[in-house]
């Protein structure tokens, strides 16, 4: 495997076009109060977040075995994002936001209104990222996507024959899943657009790492812009046994008899609570991606502006918890953030 190879292209600065100068300060403010945070052990935050993960559905059209999502161990009620609740999102958050993830938990296109979320989101200068596993992505989709592309695409593909694919991948196909990659790169081309940014990931485990030499000849063959091996999330020693690759290289754990804990320095801070929040398909404010289920619902759209919840007491609360001791949440434990998990 030729390893650091990288597929890229221009494009994925695309994003720079999203930088107002408004927006850079509140990056500045941002960074600025989190390094003081840090230093003084209490929450201080200037400015807001730039960016988001906004999630257009928790349904999912697949059941993969560590995905609460496609598992269907989610407490929290399923549902879609309506347009009209999109809008009032992004007018709440354009002032200081520029990157928008439309996806949390969930595949991304089994909301029907997905091409209108990306127009909202150009509408009010975001730039659209937008994970999937590729699969609802027939001729009518496409089309209907490229007439406003997304900034960025990722495709998540974790085998590239049938019996890798869904060992993880379950009630898909793989030929169904390649197929919505290769619709969209051939569209893309015969439209001559630049958008979006084709990322192909590729998950790393046990069954599939025979496969690492071919992701990479299979993306410059289809025209991708970038690859990406990605390792994968386990919550327990079973799982960890089961799928985690045997190349040390792709494992995010230590595992040993007493269990499994995440490679690299654990510290008392967070980046993340002051760079990104994430937004329910209900309007639910959460602190981070790792909070699947919603279980830290720090504040609600519904009710209030993001500005609002960004600064309340029970924000402020739980960045207070993670200066104290970030261990004390089971999720923060099995977190990656300040920690490598991608390998281009």
């Amino acid at each position: 495997m030729a390893e650091g190879k990288t597929l890229s292209s221009k494009y994925e600065w695309g994003i720079l076009g999203y930088i107002t100068f408004g927006r850079l300060w509140n990056a500045i403010k941002i960074l600025t109060s989190y390094q003081i945070s840090r230093v003084l052990k209490r929450p201080i935050v200037w400015g807001g977040p730039w960016s988001f993960s906004i999630e257009p559905t928790n349904h999912c059209n697949l059941k993969c075995p560590e995905c609460p999502s496609g598992l269907g161990a989610l407490t929290r009620p399923l549902g879609i994002l309506r347009p009209e609740q999109f809008e009032a999102y992004a007018k709440s958050i354009k002032k200081h936001a520029f990157y928008v993830q439309l996806f949390f938990q969930g595949e991304p296109f089994v909301n029907k209104f997905m091409p209108e979320l990306i127009r909202i989101a150009h509408k009010n200068k975001l730039y659209v990222a937008i994970s999937t596993n590729g699969i609802l992505l027939d001729d009518d989709r496409i089309d209907a996507i490229l007439q406003d592309p997304p900034d960025k695409l990722i495709f998540s593909i974790d085998g590239l024959d049938e019996e890798t694919y869904q060992n993880y991948r379950i009630g898909g196909t793989f030929s169904d899943a390649f197929a919505g990659l290769e619709r969209l790169m051939k569209k893309k081309r015969a439209m001559k657009l630049t958008r979006p940014f084709v990322e192909f990931q590729f998950i790393v485990m046990k069954q599939n790492e025979h496969q690492l030499d071919a992701v990479f000849a299979l993306g410059k063959q289809h025209g991708v812009n970038k690859v990406t091996l990605k390792t994968m999330q386990v919550y327990s020693k079973k799982s960890a046994d089961h799928f985690l690759p045997t190349d040390e290289k792709y494992r995010r754990y230590l595992v040993d008899e007493n269990g499994l804990r995440i490679k690299g320095t654990f510290r008392n801070e967070c980046f993340a609570l002051w760079r990104t929040s994430v937004i329910t398909w209900d309007g639910k404010v959460v602190p981070c991606c790792f909070d699947k289920d919603a279980h830290f619902v720090l504040g609600s759209m519904n009710l209030n502006s993001f500005r609002e919840i960004w600064t309340s007491k029970p924000y402020q609360d739980f960045r207070q918890s993670l200066l104290d001791d970030r261990s004390q949440h089971e999720m923060c434990r099995n977190c990656t953030e300040g920690v490598k998990i991608n390998v281009v």
